[in-house]
């Protein structure tokens, strides 16, 4: 694909998380009101960036996401991926991504497609559990995913179930790999499970955890065997 049309695409997804930038302030401040369901949820600008830096680094081809929302994360990383490949053809299905809200999904859909990303991207609707359970028979059999490891995972769903969804994860996580959670500091009431979640992780001898203050706290895990 020629650089002109990967930057059209680049300009598109950057016009549309400035839009969802816009919307999700006003959900924060509250001049939209919006029903907590309806709600975006977002990962804030600043950790988008963050998660665009991560994706550079580590040279990322694949990504593994639980917690679509509107999309507004995952645009965030195939912008990395497309920075990082001169080719669209080489980023079929390079996003995983997971979502259990009917209506969130169709907007993530309209985001994906005015972007121009459809064909990167494979939302997976239900319950993130039994599917994370069901991924690695997928990708045995799957042409895109098969024996294929994630490079990248990002943890944005209910807090209750963090700690199964990240054990479930390093098992389709290349060595080297890393996984992302969102809310490790705020909100508040979110505090009791990031705790518990910590404390599993850093007990876990093959990896090596950090957290960082951007916005609302994040818990980056090396995957080390």
């Amino acid at each position: 694909m020629p650089d002109s049309e990967i930057s059209t695409i680049q300009t598109r997804i950057l016009n549309i998380l400035t839009n969802l930038d816009l919307q999700s302030e006003l959900e924060r401040s509250g001049k939209l009101k919006i029903s907590h369901e309806d709600s975006m949820l977002a990962i804030t600008n600043d950790t988008g960036k963050f998660l665009n830096f991560l994706l550079s680094i580590i040279n990322c081809n694949r990504v593994l996401e639980i917690g679509t929302s509107v999309g507004y994360s995952t645009l965030w990383m195939a912008l990395t991926l497309l920075q990082n490949h001169e080719s669209l053809a080489n980023l079929k299905k390079s996003i995983l991504t997971i979502e259990n809200n009917p209506s969130k999904i169709k907007r993530a859909r309209k985001n994906f497609e005015e972007a121009g990303v459809t064909d990167m991207v494979e939302i997976v609707e239900g319950n993130a559990l039994d599917i994370l359970t069901q991924l690695p028979e997928k990708m045995k059999h799957d042409k895109f995913w098969g024996n294929k490891l994630f490079d990248f995972v990002f943890l944005d769903a209910d807090k209750e179930n963090l700690v199964r969804y990240f054990d479930l994860a390093m098992a389709v996580m290349r060595k080297g790999g890393l996984i992302v959670t969102d809310n490790i500091l705020l909100p508040e009431n979110y505090r009791p499970a990031m705790l518990k979640y910590i404390d599993h992780v850093r007990k876990n001898k093959y990896v090596r955890s950090v957290t960082v203050p951007i916005g609302y706290g994040e818990e980056v895990s090396l995957k080390l065997n």
